[in-house]
């Protein structure tokens, strides 16, 4: 059967990396999924629950024998697969960082009707769980400080105080909109760059006028529109692209605004990312920029 529905519940993906370990990265060896229960605390029926689940995605196969209750499991080659890459997504930070941001604003979207909306409480949502990992305090309230920067989400007192994330959380009528169009953050950010900008009608300014150019902001800005350019030809996948194009718009932020530590964090950022690219001429034309303005930097 096809694995219709995308995401997998906190269990489902827990046991199919339970499968995974307890059959040496094989498939179609049969596990016995009772100690899976006592690690879980869930009892037989719930197991037996989850594995149907995994079985009706097409997943798993179940072994039944009568002794065996819940059944001893197998992974099929598609849960095999599918295992596989939650693995490699659990240790990925990238994959983290588009999770938690994607999660927390699914979640203020859902309670959107609410007057107040601790962040705290987002830890008690299924939403925490990445294929069935709970986030921990650091992950969250960057992905919230980055969904502010954004405009996507309002948050104020953004502090930790112990492993607890204080402050309450707000969509803005801009996450708002990425809520509604459910398409997640990055196809909503990808429609707002594909939108033709707004005629600008220019008048005739009559008199003296002097232009103050700072050479940092125009070598930074140029990297920046270089960016939004040639981005999408670097060869990334999509959530990669969108952090770097969105790093590049806060470089060009930072630089106008005169905030050296953040400017160089920033290109500090972009410059790793570049550095782990394909080979292509617009990354040569990309890193030659970038070295112009790393000499401004010093």
């Amino acid at each position: 059967m096809a694995d219709r529905r995308p995401e997998l519940g906190r269990y489902e993906a827990r046991l199919l990396l339970w499968l995974l370990r307890e059959s040496g990265h094989r498939p179609d060896v049969p596990v016995r999924t009772a100690p899976f229960g006592l690690a879980q605390n869930k009892p037989a029926l719930g197991v037996s629950a989850v594995i149907a689940a995994l079985a009706d995605r097409g997943l798993v196969h179940a072994h039944e024998w009568p002794e065996h209750d819940p059944a001893d499991t197998s992974l099929r080659p598609a849960g095999h697969a599918r295992a596989l890459r939650l693995e490699s997504e659990r240790r990925d930070p990238v994959a983290r960082r588009s999770y938690a941001e994607n999660a927390v604003l699914r979640w203020a979207f859902e309670h959107r009707g609410d007057d107040s909306l601790p962040l705290r409480d987002f830890f008690v949502a299924d939403h925490v769980f990445f294929h069935g990992d709970a986030l921990d305090a650091e992950e969250v309230l960057a992905a919230a400080r980055s969904l502010r920067s954004d405009g996507l989400l309002g948050v104020t007192d953004d502090g930790i105080s112990g492993d607890v994330v204080t402050g309450q959380v707000e969509l803005t009528e801009r996450g708002l909109e990425c809520g509604h169009a459910g398409t997640g953050i990055a196809g909503f950010l990808r429609r707002e760059r594909d939108r033709p900008p707004p005629p600008v009608n220019i008048g005739t300014v009559q008199g003296d006028v002097t232009f103050i150019q700072n050479s940092t902001v125009h070598v930074v800005g140029r990297l920046a529109d270089q960016l939004a350019g040639l981005g999408p030809a670097l060869g990334l996948d999509e959530e990669r692209l969108r952090l770097l194009l969105r790093d590049a718009d806060d470089m060009r932020r930072a630089a106008e605004e005169d905030r050296p530590g953040r400017l160089r964090a920033l290109f500090d950022r972009i410059t790793h990312e570049l550095g782990g690219a394909p080979d292509t001429t617009g990354r040569q034309l990309l890193l030659e920029t970038a070295r112009q303005v790393g000499g401004l930097l010093g």
